[in-house]
């Protein structure tokens, strides 16, 4: 059953890879989707076992779905039935693989569309495809098709689908088209209600150029065109039309577009479908590479949070399946409106750490918010809205030896999963995330080479509390304005980076500070913008390079040159005959580019192990199966904490398990102990070393076995056996007297009763109250004045 408070979760659900083969196979074309592997999960977030210290917390994971059912999935949402239904949509984010027809008739992996080619069992789900949305039953955890994602007759063909959102106020689910660039929208029982056509629609309301859809059947499988190792070739609809992130707010559906990454939003009317009032939110500062906007959240006090999703790579490994290390998550607050009741936004935003790796920004795309916690790491549930939690790549991988040092547990750093930090701990400069919590996705042994891997996250609150909210200012009114600086920029609409500030509720409009935009200007980021100033390059873009899938944004060591832009490592660009900037493929001598050797393809050279492999035996085995003695462990095994041995792979049961809280599914299929777990799966009788959870921690000489939790109502003895639980007598307590139930029926009107409440058990120093419900001190106790008419309280006498 889903409650509130608990992470529905998206991930890449891995992939199956050869352990041992022969020399000169190629280990790409025999690798293919793993269909047993969790595509989406559920985390009990409610018990992190203390304050956030940068932790691995062994969360339970309360229901898995894999691939076989699901396929592969990214954006989720939550209706608000009771309990929440879970909602995901199919999707291209961690690639498209394809098979075909092998000579013996077999499906075989294939880079590119051929005759009789078809998506890879386990791309999508059972009877779905590219525009699938599926269900999850809250209750039961049953999964249904919910619906199918089309254009008129046309049905999406590989591009797929992003963002879920889900409008409690109309009980409307949107869904973003990636293929055709559409926004649409369904009731809850699957039924089609209407599209928004931002490519038309949102363009035509600020004055930009219309981007129509593209015409054409779409992806062809059957075409060499489509090539499963270039994005390009999935059939994404234009930068300037393609949405991702969606989220609703007051009425209004916010939306993300891959170009320029801004966030717009149409007005809602009251049955849900889509208005006519459309705006541009926010302009993002461009990353360090190619991101879209894939989630878009609010807290209680209206801040939006955004996330990103790196660009995918079409990786034939499944390894790195997005560009690594530059998704972000940011915040963005209002700080005024405008006369026209516009709100402004802060100018740049805030921004999070995520993970340890390289410059603290390895997002995969997903963000939500959570409660908060108690000084004990359990859940508050009044709190609402105190945690942030992001879905990212090796989060506990640190470079710095000595931050390795105070994270620990070496075995378990490279963590694909989710990361939780306090709604306060934005970005301080290049301070890690040392206040945050850490949970695994997979619960297998980690993967050094996965990037990209995990998805969208949600999570369902109800608040009891009204939630604090932010003042619109810094400043009091009437206060002097600061000098320009950051702090300054974030509460205030600054002219320029050098001033002036201007006043609260004013934006920067035609070299002066105003109180809104002329009639054919646009607001973003607290400036007033012209349509030609909102072109790619214009004054108010985001600047360089291009957020296009099919032409990548240059890491920050790189320079796009030539006629493509394409991107070039700094330390390889030389000069041409003709003065025009090349790019050499191997090292660069002395301003020479040193000839190409090119490499040599697996099947070819017929004593030659892929990338990843290494000979054992006379068989290549992948690196990760080696042990340092020599020996490649078969499937099902991994090798050991200390490299010697092969021990048996913890795997996620296939049937979903629902534990108690504290407690995870182990591969028998049973619950343990979350902090009795090891990394293979066992349950051990006692909490294992959390630095080396490889193996049960010696009882004495006993042979460890796994300890099942006493039933209800019981307690293990001394000998470690279940008895009934019994209330410990407290020092001068008089034991509980058992009123008999009357042996036969009473007078009309007189109450019989049903159950006898047992007498409390009090810890030493107190005694039961006089009604047997509290605890109360030993001693005299001060008693209020009597006031007329009332009866006087019973007052117990000293250790009565």
């Amino acid at each position: 059953m889903y409650a509130p408070g608990e992470a529905a979760v998206t991930g890449f659900s891995g992939a199956v890879r050869p352990f041992e083969m022969e020399p000169g196979q190629d280990a790409d074309a025999l690798s293919f989707i793993d269909p047993e592997g969790p595509s989406l999960r559920v985390v009990d977030l409610s018990r992190m076992g203390g304050p956030p210290e940068a932790q691995l917390v062994g969360a339970p994971k309360p229901l898995t779905v894999s691939a076989k059912w699901i396929g592969q999935v990214f954006g989720v949402a939550l209706d608000d039935h009771s309990p929440a239904n879970v909602y995901v949509a199919a999707t291209s984010a961690y690639g498209l693989s394809i098979v075909a027809p092998g000579p013996d008739g077999k499906p075989k992996r294939v880079r590119t569309g051929t005759k009789g080619a078809t998506f890879m069992p386990a791309q999508w789900g059972p009877k779905g495809g590219p525009g699938s949305i599926w269900k999850i039953n809250g209750l039961t955890g049953e999964v249904t098709l919910f619906a199918n994602v089309a254009t008129g007759k046309q049905v999406n063909s590989g591009a797929a689908l992003g963002g879920l959102t889900y409008d409690p106020a109309t009980k409307s689910l949107f869904v973003a088209d990636r293929e055709s660039g559409l926004i649409h929208r369904f009731s809850l029982n699957g039924i089609h209600l209407g599209v928004f056509d931002h490519g038309t629609a949102g363009t035509a309301a600020v004055g930009l150029a219309p981007v129509p859809t593209k015409a054409g059947p779409g992806v062809d499988l059957a075409s060499p065109q489509f090539d499963s190792a270039r994005p390009e070739t999935w059939g994404y609809a234009a930068p300037a039309r393609r949405v991702f992130g969606l989220a609703v707010r007051d009425h209004r559906l916010y939306y993300a577009i891959a170009e320029e990454l801004r966030v717009w939003s149409v007005d809602l009317k009251a049955d849900g479908s889509f208005g006519a009032d459309v705006r541009i939110e926010v302009a993002v500062p461009p990353a360090a590479g190619p991101t879209e906007i894939s989630r878009i959240t609010f807290d209680d006090s209206g801040r939006m949070y955004l996330a990103e999703r790196p660009a995918p790579t079409g990786a034939q490994d499944f390894e790195a399946l997005s560009v690594p290390s530059i998704g972000r998550v940011l915040r963005y607050a209002t700080i005024g409106v405008t006369a026209a009741k516009l709100p402004i936004w802060q100018t740049l935003p805030d921004e999070y750490a995520v993970g340890f790796p390289e410059k603290f920004r390895n997002d995969n795309g997903g963000v939500a918010i959570g409660y908060g916690y108690d000084g004990r790491g359990d859940i508050n549930p009044r709190s609402c809205g105190g945690f942030v939690w992001t879905t990212g790549e090796q989060l506990r991988h640190s470079t710095d030896s000595k931050l390795a040092a105070q994270l620990g547990q070496s075995d378990m750093v490279a963590i694909d999963g989710l990361q939780g930090n306090p709604a306060w701990r934005i970005r301080r400069d290049d301070e890690p995330p040392r206040i945050s919590y850490f949970i695994d996705y997979a619960d297998a042994p980690p993967d050094p080479s996965a990037r990209g891997h995990l998805g969208d996250i949600a999570i369902l609150r109800t608040c009891s509390e009204q939630p604090a909210q932010l003042p619109p200012g810094m400043l009091r009114i009437g206060a002097p304005l600061p000098a320009p600086g950051f702090r300054a920029c974030q509460t205030h609409v600054c002219g320029t980076p050098r001033g002036p500030v201007c006043p609260v509720n004013e934006v920067w409009s035609n070299g002066a500070c105003a109180s809104g935009c002329a009639p054919l200007e646009i607001l973003i980021n607290g400036k007033c913008c012209s349509p030609k100033d909102m072109q790619p390059g214009g004054a108010c873009s985001n600047g360089k390079p291009s957020t296009d899938i099919s032409k990548p944004m240059c890491g920050t060591t790189q320079t796009a040159i030539g006629p493509k832009n394409e991107c070039c490592e700094n330390s390889q660009i030389y000069s041409g005959s003709n003065g025009e900037q090349l790019c050499c493929a191997n090292a660069l001598v002395n301003g020479v580019c040193q000839p190409f050797i090119p490499k040599i393809p697996g099947g070819i050279c017929l004593d030659c192990c892929s990338p990843g492999y290494v000979k054992i035996a006379g068989k290549c085995c992948l690196k990760s199966q080696a042990t340092s003695k020599g020996v490649c462990c078969p499937v099902g095994q991994t090798p050991s904490a200390d490299g010697t041995q092969c021990q048996s792979t913890f795997k996620i049961p296939k049937i979903s398990v629902c534990c108690a809280g504290g407690y995870v599914p182990t591969t028998a299929g049973k619950c343990c102990a979350a902090g009795n777990l090891t990394t293979s799966g066992e349950c051990c009788p006692a909490p294992v070393n959390p630095n080396d959870r490889s193996q049960c921690v010696a009882q004495s000489g006993k042979k460890s076995t796994p300890q099942q939790p006493c039933a209800a109502g019981e307690t293990r003895d001394d000998k470690g056996t279940c008895v009934a639980r019994k209330p410990t007598p407290v020092p001068g307590t008089p034991a509980p007297v058992p009123v008999p139930r009357p042996s036969k029926p009473k007078a009309p009107g007189e109450r019989v009763p049903s159950m006898v409440r047992p007498m409390i058990s009090c810890p030493p120093g107190t005694v039961p109250g006089p009604l047997g419900r509290r605890c109360l001190p030993v001693g005299p106790r001060r008693v209020a004045p009597l006031q007329p008419g009332r009866v006087a309280p019973l007052v117990r006498e000293r250790g009565r």
